[in-house]
């Protein structure tokens, strides 16, 4: 290894860092790390882990880190992201003990720029950490084949009961696949048993000690999401393998946009003789690709779920990464020893492999210039600059009736006055006597094209009575044009908008109206509102808007 590769590597690792360090402080927090978070400021350790279903590990480093350090973007991103930067790390380390000089430096390269390993390294959940001991575990097990050091197997040791610590599904599956891959190469005569039994009972006692516990914590929480019976997964298969086929190939597609390219990658590596060996050899790439890709199978075919609303997710695709790394590296040593090949076949899998690099920068750029969610700090910040402490906003993502409902989100976070916001949808069935201020309407226009999309999307048409005031990407401001307040400003407000939304989107808007025009003592008009929003609407947009009316108790006259 000379000095100039090694300068390769270091560079990776830096590029990687400042590329995880700027989504993490860039990327807007989502829902689901909000919950995550939400415990942390909590002094009692059975608040924090029982704050969400994940294992405990996760959100113990968290609170420690939000204790130590306090609140903020980055700071309560430094556990993934410290765990992501120490991925490249070790994984360089393991490239250059492989011997794999610029080869191993150009599999780091690709690593330290993947999408998905720059967006989940800053990503506010057990992701980055269980990824960052797997590979951990991996790099310790290789130095103890090789050297007998005790202090590896200790960190072996370590990193294997983390792992169920920080996450269910890939963990374990990652440990049982080494425990039957080193056993089948031992019983193979590949590796001696004297020398590789230790890393076969290692991830043995882990998981009776700690995987199963866990598993066992895990079913009980998600016992709707499991029905790994024979019957559950054959109804189920038609519709997973359509699921996989729909949307688990076009979601990893969309993270690597260049995908034909890397299908010929996978391709050239498993077709050259060279780099075939090399992952022969490597007994660890099993478990890195298996993990990934039972946690997928899984998903698709023991969960009883309904994919339209909890499809797979990109960020357990992290897992592939470094598998992915490891089969990139074998094809580029191999070009790099393959002195006799011809110079057409050297240069045509040399601009391959550079294919591979380049072509992930587009999803890579994204993570870092757009916003995966809305940014409710940024919306905050509008309010507070444009509403008077006594108004008030009645907030909404209009969305069709089989979607989610997504409520202001860390209003105590984000607001000065964390009062001032009320959600729309929870006024339909709670409604109450609001304040005299001034009534302003907060739009989140993310579904009102008909699907949750992730790219911004802004809803600015004309709501009768109120005048637009404010725009920040998809959030919209309304401010009343004659001063519209109180109760009657609210009814007014929300009956407007429901108009303007049509029934599709605007029915919670309805639905509230009518709740406080029934509060108020108006019940024949509330009745007659709900009424002509059924009349407007076609006849299967009614039975959807009844259907969920009566799921999340909206009506307020049924």
């Amino acid at each position: 290894m000379t000095r100039a590769d090694s300068l390769w590597y270091a560079g990776a690792v830096a590029t990687g860092a400042a590329l995880i360090l700027v989504t993490a402080i860039k990327q807007p927090f989502n829902q689901n790390e909000l919950a995550q978070i939400g415990p942390y400021g909590s002094d009692s350790l059975s608040t924090v882990t029982s704050g969400t279903r994940q294992p405990p590990l996760d959100p113990l480093l968290g609170a420690l880190v939000q204790h130590l350090l306090g609140e903020g973007q980055l700071r309560q991103r430094l556990v993934p992201v410290a765990a992501g930067i120490a991925t490249l790390v070790v994984m360089g380390l393991l490239l250059r003990r492989l011997g794999l000089g610029l080869a191993g430096a150009f599999g780091l390269w690709l690593m330290a720029t993947a999408p998905l390993m720059v967006r989940y390294s800053a990503y506010t959940r057990p992701y980055a950490v269980p990824l960052f001991l797997m590979v951990l575990f991996t790099f310790a097990a290789v130095r103890w084949l090789d050297l007998r050091s005790r202090a590896w197997l200790a960190v072996a040791a370590l990193a294997a009961v983390a792992l169920p610590l920080s996450r269910v599904p890939e963990p374990i599956a990652f440990l049982l696949t080494t425990m039957v891959t080193l056993s089948w190469l031992c019983w193979r005569g590949r590796l001696a048993w004297r020398q590789a039994w230790p890393l076969i009972v290692i991830p043995g006692v882990a998981l009776i000690l700690v995987g199963y516990p866990m598993f066992r914590s895990l079913k009980a929480s998600v016992s709707g999401y499991y029905d790994p019976s024979a019957a559950g997964v054959f109804d189920r298969f038609p519709y997973g393998a359509h699921e996989i086929v729909t949307g688990l190939l076009p979601l990893l597609a969309a993270w690597l946009p260049w995908w034909p390219v890397t299908l010929l990658v996978l391709g050239a590596c498993l077709a050259i003789p060279a780099s075939r060996r090399l992952l022969a050899r490597w007994w660890f790439v099993w478990p890195l690709l298996i993990a990934p890709v039972v946690f997928a199978l899984a998903y698709h075919f023991v969960a009883p779920i309904d994919f339209t609303r909890l499809p797979y997710r990109s960020r357990a695709a992290m897992f592939f990464i470094p598998a992915y790394v490891l089969v990139v590296a074998a094809l580029a040593s191999a070009v790099v020893d393959a002195l006799r090949w011809g110079p057409r076949l050297r240069v045509a899998l040399g601009a391959l492999l550079a294919a591979a690099l380049i072509g992930q920068l587009p999803a890579t750029a994204g993570a870092l210039l757009h916003d995966d969610s809305p940014d409710f700090s940024r919306a905050g910040d509008m309010i507070d600059a444009t509403v008077p402490a006594d108004g008030l906003v009645l907030y909404d993502r209009p969305a069709g009736p089989e979607d989610d409902h997504m409520g202001f989100l860390a209003r105590g976070r984000y607001l000065e006055h964390p009062g001032q916001v009320v959600e729309i949808g929870f006024l339909a069935h709670e409604p109450r006597r609001l304040p005299d201020g001034r009534i302003y309407l907060l739009v989140n226009g993310q579904c009102t094209l008909g699907s949750c999309g992730t790219q911004p999307v802004a809803w600015d048409h004309d709501i009768a009575g109120w005048q637009l005031v404010s725009q920040f990407r998809q959030f919209t401001l309304y401010a009343p044009s004659d001063g519209q307040s109180g109760q009657e400003g609210a009814i007014a407000a929300l009956t407007s908008f429901g108009d303007a939304l049509g029934p599709e989107l605007g029915f919670r808007e309805t639905f509230a109206a009518a709740a406080l025009l029934k509060r108020e003592g108006r019940r024949s008009e509330g009745a007659a509102l709900v009424e002509q929003m059924y009349m407007a609407a076609d006849r299967e947009t009614a039975a959807y808007i009844r259907a969920a009316a009566q799921l999340r108790g909206l009506d307020p006259f049924r």
